[in-house]
């Protein structure tokens, strides 16, 4: 072999190591951009069902209202005289 060819050789594994060091960040860099992601799908999951949970309670609440309330005995009786 000459010298030109060893030569050759080592800058090739040389950049050859390199992509493949590249390679690895790039793959890793993807993966943890992928797992943010998830996570950020999950909470907002999570809060939407948070928020469906309490629009649902709202609307129980609303008509669990007891129709013999004082003030809407008065509203009805306003607008009977109305």
């Amino acid at each position: 072999m000459s010298k030109k060819e060893v030569d050759f050789e080592k800058e090739l594994e040389k950049l050859a190591r390199q992509s493949n060091i590249n390679i690895r960040k790039s793959e890793y860099a993807f993966e943890n951009q992928i797992k943010k992601l998830d996570e950020d799908i999950d909470n907002l999951a999570k809060n939407k069902i948070k928020e469906f949970d309490k629009n649902k309670q709202l609307a129980s609440d609303y008509l669990n209202i007891d129709y013999r309330d004082g003030t809407i005995e008065r509203y009805r009786e306003k607008l009977k005289k109305i």
